[in-house]
């Protein structure tokens, strides 16, 4: 195997002396390994896209029924032109960004970041991302390229050299930088082995157990869906709550915990038939006490009615009182018709309460025969 001395040794970086210089030399450039982060990549394909388009959209801005998606190409082939001529031999991906981002703002113009330009670059970065304006194999080679072209120090792709097409081989199965699928089933991302554990942490078809312990895997991008609507396990309410119940159950648990409490909701129920039944009957004197105040309120409000009819220096005075007997006839009548409607929704609150009482009857007969203990048999 050559080593790095050997390349820059005078014998062989000048012209070669034997045909075995030569085979060695063309061996060591052609077993060197070309493995790169695709997640770098992709994220500098992306913003390549972003910027030509942010780019179409400025320069677009002020021309009435301009494309710009006609000028994402020339953009493009504008900016890949600026960024290769901004490596330096001290250069770094992060020198990409910058330079980038310099370039970007360099297209905008007096009028931007208006709220439809935003509207207009989305859109415009949606098409170009299915490959209209820009072909996707063209976005990825210029992504490429810069990534080479920047990645000085080796940090997103590998170049290491192999005196056998064996050892390269070998190599590639274990480096850092190789293609890997994602396990998940249902994703098709292929990602760099360095960054497979950061796309497996957040990858929407990851598997996970759900944490409200019902025990499914759900997708990732669907647990939180799952957690709220389908899952056994998510907090309920026992339907007998608001009549004191303070059992705590789940979504899946709801029925068995209403059979194995029938005994303690019919008590329950009963209370609250009592509730009913004093609340009614305190209603029904409401609305005998107001009767009975019309009764006595109806023959003053005629006899003062009469009198003003008969006029006299008192007329003021009485059609005042009048007035307001009036106003107290309205209040009670009102009064009366509230309490009627009280009185029917009652009625209808007690019929369900009866009914209510019937089927927890019914089901604490049918735990007693289950259960023989209950019972007392044995």
């Amino acid at each position: 195997m050559m080593t790095e001395i050997e390349l820059n040794s005078p014998g062989v970086r000048g012209e070669p002396g034997t045909d075995e210089e030569k085979v060695q030399i063309v061996d060591r450039g052609a077993c060197r390994c070309s493995n790169m982060c695709w997640s770098t990549r992709d994220g500098i394909g992306k913003a390549l896209v972003d910027a030509a388009c942010k780019a179409a959209v400025y320069q677009t801005g002020m021309k009435p029924f301009a494309n710009p998606k006609a000028q994402v190409g020339p953009l493009s082939a504008e900016l890949v032109e600026k960024l290769e001529q901004g490596v330096k031999p001290d250069t770094i991906l992060s020198n990409l960004s910058a330079n980038i981002n310099e370039w970007t703002a360099g297209k905008r113009g007096m009028f931007t970041l208006n709220f439809w330009q935003e509207d207009s670059i989305a859109s415009l970065q949606a098409d170009v991302a299915r490959g209209d304006g820009w072909a996707a194999a063209d976005v990825s080679r210029a992504a490429r390229t810069l990534l080479l072209a920047y990645d000085k120090r080796g940090l997103a792709h590998c170049e290491e050299a192999f005196a056998s097409p064996e050892e390269l081989l070998a190599h590639k199965e274990g480096c850092a930088f190789r293609p890997v699928e994602c396990q998940n089933h249902g994703c098709v991302q292929v990602v760099g082995a360095n960054s497979a554990g950061a796309h497996d942490a957040s990858c929407p078809h990851k598997l996970l157990v759900c944490p409200q312990g019902c025990g499914a895997d759900v997708k990732r991008a669907a647990l939180r869906d799952h957690m709220a609507t389908e899952c056994d396990m998510k907090p309920a309410v026992c339907p007998y709550k608001e009549l004191g119940c303070d059992g705590s159950v789940t979504a899946g648990s709801v029925d068995a915990h209403c059979r194995e409490c029938a005994g303690t909701h019919l008590k329950l129920v009963v209370d609250w038939v009592g509730r009913l039944s004093t609340e009614a009957v305190a209603t029904e004197a409401r609305v005998r006490d107001i009767k009975l105040l019309l009764q006595g309120v109806v023959p003053k409000v005629e006899e003062t009615a009469a009198e003003v009819v008969a006029g006299g220096e008192a007329r003021g005075k009485l059609a005042g009182e009048v007035r307001e007997l009036r106003a107290s006839l309205n209040g009670m009548a009102k009064a009366v018709t509230a309490l009627e409607g009280e009185m029917k929704t009652q009625k209808s609150d007690m019929k369900l309460a009866i009914k209510t009482m019937d089927r927890l009857a019914r089901a604490q007969e049918d735990m007693v025969k289950r259960v023989p203990m209950l019972s007392g048999k044995s």
